[in-house]
């Protein structure tokens, strides 16, 4: 035991699944516990960044333009319901700025980053090569899973609600359109490497909202 938790990548899965774990149980005892998701992200992206092999200047600009792009697209959303469908956001995301949570823009990265590398895992399991198109494709599809997880409880956690609490097609379509977008920018720009803790943060978001829809629904 105390050599598999010499492996950085064993000790920090072992950390993020206590850490899920803990988020799980107290949203669970009470909704109130979601304000803490700022931090739960934050923590997320350091160990996928950390893991991340050949972090150059060019992955950073890739990241960057990712996180500015998707809250800049969250904005406009948020504020006309053009993009997504008439939504607010709540209080449990932190600080916002023109109504638009600046946490936001790292959930965008981490959610595309890690369905970009479960694809990746699940075609060499498979012994399957994917084009950067389909790939991006796939990526988006696994994103899109993931939303329709988060949307039925969003509301109850604070993040955000739609208009009469009814979420529109038209959601969905935006997250797999722009979804795509960002994947495919993101793998032709290179930041598609062999990160252990990626699929492995996918999964424990799946199970983690997935407890979540039983608990609070």
């Amino acid at each position: 035991m105390q050599h598999w938790f010499r492996n950085k990548e064993n000790s920090l899965t072992a950390a993020l699944i206590i850490f899920y774990l803990i988020g799980a149980v107290g949203i669970s005892i009470n909704p109130n516990f979601a304000a803490l998701t700022p931090f739960n992200l934050l923590v997320t992206a350091i160990i996928l960044l950390y893991l991340h092999p050949e972090k150059d200047l060019l992955f950073f600009i890739n990241l960057f333009f990712v996180f500015v792009g998707a809250w800049f697209l969250e904005m406009i959303g948020t504020t006309t319901g053009i993009i997504f469908g008439a939504y607010k956001y709540g209080n449990s995301l932190g600080f916002k700025l023109n109504q638009t949570p600046i946490i936001i823009g790292l959930n965008w990265i981490i959610v595309a980053y890690s369905s970009i590398i479960t694809v990746d895992v699940l075609a060499k399991h498979f012994k399957i090569k994917l084009h950067e198109i389909m790939g991006a494709l796939l990526a988006a599809i696994l994103m899109v899973l993931l939303d329709m997880l988060i949307e039925p409880v969003a509301p109850k956690l604070d993040f955000w609600a739609f208009e009469n609490l009814v979420v529109p097609i038209q959601n969905y379509t935006a997250w797999f359109f722009f979804g795509f977008a960002f994947c495919y920018w993101m793998l032709k720009g290179g930041v598609l490497k062999h990160n252990p803790m990626a699929w492995k943060v996918y999964v424990i978001q799946v199970l983690f909202f997935i407890w979540l829809n039983i608990v609070l629904n």
